[in-house]
């Protein structure tokens, strides 16, 4: 089973919210230097996930991204974790692609490396959290489409798959080719060794310029046109504390219900 996992470079999203700022003219966040850069969190459950696949039913895995060279750091985490081959598409050409922009691309990508069974991504990015690339990539390939993907089992050609509903969860069983994006309840990713760390050392890995793969950067920034940011900024908290007292638990208790009524909050 040869299998291609989309993965996203992402400012750390355990950084706390002080150490980012609003570029208002530019309409984007920037980190403060700190902030280090990591594989986002639902992407590494992906990479697991097709490792697990590769390891039970043969074939390979290879991890893909979209962005700057500093992309190159994901994609050295997958294969550190034993993913077989990696490939980055370099967007510097590009504004901050919107979520259609990129799945245009990856799927331009993942069609130049062929000979895929299956395809994965997280179910959604941790920088701006809009879960639309995996069903993008999928419209684009015109292949089937399951979203937050908890359990996967193997069947001829085909997949038993498991995905959480509002209410508990639903099985069915795709087709192969299909994209998958997977939430983090279906595994728990691996931890680097060291043979994956030395494996990967002398590893060079290709980075196409969207040249390479036939996309034309106006025609990808058209695709992208579908929504428009209006306004991005870090909303304001405030909160107001009122202390309810009383001399025992019971005036207590209805000083605060007098107080919630003369709010009509109750």
């Amino acid at each position: 089973m040869n299998i291609v996992v989309c993965v996203k470079h992402v400012p750390d999203p355990e950084a706390p919210v002080t150490q980012f700022t609003v570029d208002s003219a530019g309409q984007k966040m920037v980190p403060a230097p700190a902030v280090v850069s990591v594989v986002s969190p639902f992407d590494e459950n992906a990479i697991e996930a097709g490792l697990q696949l590769k390891e039970a039913h043969g074939g390979k895995v290879t991890v893909l991204s979209l962005g700057p060279l500093s992309s190159l750091e994901a994609l050295k985490r997958g294969t550190r974790m034993g993913a077989d081959d990696a490939v980055l598409v370099e967007g510097n050409d590009l504004p901050e692609p919107a979520p259609q922009t990129t799945a245009h691309i990856l799927a331009k990508a993942i069609a130049k490396i062929g000979g895929y069974d299956l395809i994965l991504c997280g179910r959604q990015a941790a920088d701006w959290d809009q879960g639309q690339v995996g069903c993008g990539i999928a419209e684009n390939l015109d292949l089937p489409y399951v979203s937050i993907v908890s359990k996967i089992e193997t069947l001829e050609k085909a997949l038993r798959i498991q995905c959480l509903t509002e209410d508990g969860y639903e099985v069915m069983e795709v087709s192969l080719p299909v994209v998958l994006t997977l939430t983090n309840e279906i595994n728990q990713p691996r931890l680097t060794t060291v043979a994956g760390i030395l494996r990967t050392t002398t590893m060079k890995i290709p980075v196409w310029s969207l040249q390479d793969i036939g996309v034309d950067p106006a025609a990808a920034v058209e695709c992208g046109r579908l929504a428009e940011l209006k306004n991005l900024r870090i909303p304001e908290v405030k909160v107001e504390c009122q202390i309810v007292g009383g001399e025992t638990p019971e005036e207590a208790a209805l000083s605060l219900v007098n107080v919630l009524r003369s709010d009509k909050v109750i």
